[in-house]
């Protein structure tokens, strides 16, 4: 039976009359008697033998207490253990393999032989425990039946060492088959009492400074006694080493110092002269002179000019104080610097005008400074710390204020910080903060909130809340913001526009939630105040965050079977992504939209594979509201059907309607089938396939207006690729770094046919999983080179492919679909490739371990133009320079680009990161990027200039990036 900290182990449990009960007795684990205690040593049927010059004898509760000095020697088996002094532990117990005696011994030093003589060991401070079924004689020539009352700082020791014994064998769980089996022998005891033994108390309960036992070792080069009535002082002087070791070994202590006075009870002159003292007999110490503290086994240390420790109240002061615990679960050191610190129990201290940090540096780079702290170092090693008026201290200088903190010490509430100017914005500071750290209180498991202050001299200022949770199969993410606006913006296409909102922001919400095994559930909402905020403020998500929209989604999936249900909303009547304004111009409404898929199923005795994909939609299109101008966005992207360009201040949704398109629901059920049939003649793996999808019109909510009607559309075609290879075992080329060659030859075909009942062209674009479908006839054909080599050495090698080149022709029928400027083939579902006659060709070629150049371009085969390419190299020059060179084109907008990327590594405080573009039709910068970072062993500070030649911008900045505390 457990008790926090406490073991009771039951000695006996006895009915003798209705007149006794049971007797329960507890029994301190001090050192002082075997009793409660099953030694884990099988018994022998071999005596035990002891001898000395002369012993002292007595007895506590059952168990013998034997002191033997001169001569001892102790035979236990085969072994004997010889020595000058020896303190012993005998009792008696009854099992059913008859009487057990156990024994245990201390030897303060000792010398061991065995029965092989060749055999022997010495050393000091051993405690042998052993029992046996046979006797156990003592032979000496002076017994005196009397506790020893000059020998207390000898027993002290062995009764500590045989605790901290004992001690583990209560907390170590134990196997109770290899233990003897106890035979309870029927005990009269009065009362209602159970014998039981339990550990020390629960260290949280008892004084931190006055342990109830232990000894304490005192060592300097000069000692000096002055003795009282009441009390004893010894001065200490010259390399003071005092040592306390308490019986349960938890409030072990080491202090060091040039000098120190410690405060006793008046006692034995002879224990004070032996430099050994019981632990209850002091009443304090006052170190000074370089003083250091260890404790706990070294979880913390304390560095300081002067300490005071008073054991009567339990307190310790020092001045000028280091304190070194752990954080991050014990792993990272933590530094806590004070003009003033007081210990006030064992693993708490209180202190004034302090700073924290994870650097032993008087001054160090980044540091939490606090007018009050408390600090509490928890069980798992970690430092939990409450503090008030707090500040981020950068080389000393304050930075960062906030008024009270209550957490773990590595969780500095603040997150990011950004300093920085930007031409329109002005001088900016944008932050952003652990909330639950910077309010004091600990966060709840699995949530997080973020807090972003944002300020800008030029606009105005920003407050944001980033929510996170994570539990349950849920993660959610909520992400508010609120900006105070004013003046002139730019956008993503460099245009100028007044700031259409004062108030403006954003409410995003993503959540994922997983029911079950099988069934999943995902929401979304977002709200966007205007359509120029996020090309304004979020350019980085503008351009690349999947579409903004309000939604609703489950699906349910089980092997390869899957239903699914959407119902999603436009709230903001605006395109916030650029990828979407360059593609369609529109979004999607689908209230909802309904399907079941099957992919992969095996029908005809696993000849043939079948997929099914059926689908209920009912949508409408949303199309873009405003103009280019009110938008921002330059006027030329939007084409009308003849290719010219709207108006400035002509309604973007005009371009839509005069493609034929509108905003009215329809309805429509879509099931795609589709077919393969794997085959494989020797090494070629041959697959013809075919697809049906049908479009059904289930209604006509528009009256008409769109004119879809039912239709049908197929493919046809088939799929054949096979691989061989040949080695060359005698190329070693130490220049090209070759050894053995390998060359892999991997031929591929596909060709396929696609057709349906109308002109696909003109299927309007709802869904472009089942709308963007191509026709004609089409046949891709290529080959892959691989070339393969072993580099490394002899104990290292590895292989890497050290040349891929893949060259591949499209050619497609005169009535193929081109969707595109660009052609492109999709192998997996050709109805999705934008079809006509071009060469295709990749590359890499991995010169060596620090050289690789690689390329890919794309020729229009009719024209013989370039469609868009690009060739490069990487360099890695060593450990301290990376470079990369790039040169790109781009057919139909006749721009070509060639970029520059270097990493430099200047030391390991210093690096650099320099990226330029050079657009040589317009033979002038692109864009510009230079980063200069100083590395912290905490943080980074980088300083940064970015150009933006389209935004015709450059912004400055300086970020700080916290890597730990």
């Amino acid at each position: 039976m457990f008790h926090s900290k406490q073991i009771i182990l039951l000695l006996a449990s006895v009915v003798c009359s209705p007149t006794f009960g049971d007797t329960v007795l507890e029994v301190p684990i001090r050192g002082d008697r075997l009793s409660g205690i099953v030694l884990p040593v099988l018994p022998r049927a071999r005596d035990i033998s002891i001898s000395g010059l002369r012993a002292d004898a007595w007895t506590v509760d059952d168990t013998k207490r034997l002191l033997i000095e001169k001569n001892v020697s102790v035979t236990i088996g085969a072994y004997t253990f010889e020595s000058e002094q020896a303190v012993i532990w005998i009792n008696r117990m009854p099992t059913d393999a008859g009487v057990v005696s156990q024994i245990a011994v201390y030897l303060p030093t000792f010398s061991k032989t065995s029965k092989l003589h060749s055999l022997g060991a010495a050393g000091e401070n051993l405690l042998v425990v052993g029992s046996t079924l046979g006797s156990v004689t003592v032979d000496v020539a002076l017994l005196k039946p009397s506790k020893p009352k000059n020998k207390t700082s000898l027993l002290t020791t062995a009764n500590q060492r045989l605790a901290q014994y004992a001690q583990k064998l209560a907390t170590t769980p134990t196997q109770l088959s290899g233990y003897p089996h106890i035979t309870e022998q029927p005990t009269q005891l009065l009362g209602e009492e159970t014998a039981y033994i339990v550990l020390p108390e629960n260290e949280s309960e008892k004084p931190w400074l006055q342990p109830k036992s232990g000894l304490v070792s005192i060592a300097a080069d000069l000692v000096e006694l002055k003795t009282g009535e009441k009390e004893n002082i010894v001065t200490l002087d010259g390399n003071v080493h005092i040592e306390m070791r308490s019986t349960s070994g938890i409030d072990d202590m080491q202090m060091n110092a040039a000098r120190s006075i410690v405060f006793l009870d008046s006692g034995s002159i002879r224990d004070i002269a032996s430099g050994s003292l019981d632990m209850t007999e002091i009443h304090g110490v006052y170190l000074e002179g370089n003083v250091v503290i260890r404790a706990n086994n070294d979880t913390y240390l304390v560095r300081a000019p002067q300490m005071y420790y008073d054991f009567d109240t339990g307190k310790a002061i020092m001045l000028e104080s280091v304190l070194r615990t752990y954080g991050k679960n014990g792993r990272v050191p933590i530094y806590v610097r004070a003009k003033e610190m007081e210990q006030i129990s064992q693993n708490q201290w209180v202190a004034k005008d302090a700073q924290a940090s994870t650097s032993s540096f008087a001054t160090p780079d980044l540091a939490i400074g606090s007018a009050q702290l408390s600090i509490t170092q928890q069980k798992d090693g970690s430092a939990y710390i409450q503090s008030s008026h707090n500040t981020v201290r950068f080389g000393g200088t304050p930075v960062f204020y906030w008024p009270y903190f209550a957490g773990h010490i590595d969780d500095i509430p603040i997150k990011k910080a950004v300093i920085g100017f930007k031409e329109g914005f002005g001088a900016s500071l944008e932050t952003k903060w652990d909330l639950f750290s910077l309010l004091g209180r600990s966060e709840p498991m699995g949530l997080s909130l973020d807090l972003a202050l944002d300020g800008y001299t030029d606009r105005g200022v920003g407050v944001g809340f980033d929510i996170g949770y994570s539990g349950y199969g849920t993660n959610t993410d909520l992400d508010l913001y609120f900006l105070s606006d004013a003046g002139e913006q730019k956008t993503t296409s460099g245009i100028k526009m007044p700031v259409p909102h004062h108030q403006r922001g954003f409410a995003l919400l993503s959540s994922d939630t997983k029911l079950s095994a099988y069934w999943t559930l995902q929401t979304q909402l977002s709200y966007i105040s205007d359509s120029t905020f996020m090309s304004v403020w979020r350019q980085p998500e503008f351009r690349s965050h999947a579409e903004y929209e309000t939604s609703i989604y489950a699906k349910y999936q089980k092997d390869n079977k899957a239903f699914t249900a959407l119902a999603s909303n436009d709230l903001n009547g605006f395109i916030s992504t650029s990828w979407l304004l360059a593609s369609r111009q529109y979004k999607v409404d689908r209230t909802p939209e309904l399907g079941y898929y099957q992919y992969g199923s095996s029908i005809f005795r696993d000849t043939i594979n079948w997929t099914s994909e059926l689908r209920f939609m009912r949508e409408r299109m949303v199309f873009q509201s405003g103009t280019p101008n009110n938008t921002g966005l330059n006027r030329n992207a939007f084409l009308l059907p003849d290719g010219t360009s709207i108006g400035a201040n002509d309604a973007i949704e005009d371009v839509l309607t005069s493609r034929g398109l509108n905003e009215g629901y329809q309805s429509r059920f879509v099931a795609r089938q589709e077919f393969t049939m794997p085959l494989k003649f020797g090494n070629i793996q041959f697959t013809p396939f075919a697809s049906i999808q049908m479009n059904w019109r289930l209604d006509d909510e528009t009256s008409g207006l769109n004119q879809n009607s039912d239709y049908w559309y197929r493919t046809i075609g088939f799929r054949a690729t096979t691989q061989f290879n040949r080695i060359y075992n005698t190329i070693d080329n130490d220049l090209l770094d070759l050894h053995r060659l390998r060359h892999v030859i991997e031929p591929y075909v596909t060709v396929w046919n696609g057709e349906s009942d109308i002109d696909t062209a003109t299927i309007q674009q709802y869904d472009a999983r089942v709308d963007n479908l191509s026709t004609g006839t089409a046949v891709w054909f290529g080959v892959k080179n691989k070339l393969q080599t072993w580099r490394g050495g002899p104990g290292r090698w590895y292989q890497i492919d050290w040349l891929t080149i893949d060259t591949a022709l499209l050619l497609a029928s005169n009535d193929a679909t081109q969707r595109f400027d660009n052609p492109q083939f999709f192998n997996w579902r050709p109805e999705y490739s934008s079809l006509q006659d071009a060469a295709l060709v990749s590359g890499k070629w991995q010169y060596s371990d620090s050289i690789a150049f690689i390329g890919n371009g794309t020729w229009e085969l009719d024209g013989g133009t370039l469609a868009r390419g690009s060739i490069g190299a990487e360099l890695d020059h060593g450990r301290d320079l990376r470079t990369y060179l790039e040169y790109r084109e781009i057919g139909n907008t006749n721009d070509q680009f060639l970029s520059l990327g270097m990493r430099y590594q200047l030391s390991k405080r210093y690096s650099l990161n320099f990226s330029p573009t050079w657009n040589f039709r317009t033979d002038d910068l692109q864009s510009l990027r230079f980063t200069a970072t100083r590395h912290y062993p905490e943080f980074d500070l980088t300083a940064q200039i970015v150009q933006n030649q389209i935004q015709d911008e450059t912004t400055y900045g300086l970020r700080f990036k916290l890597l730990k505390f």
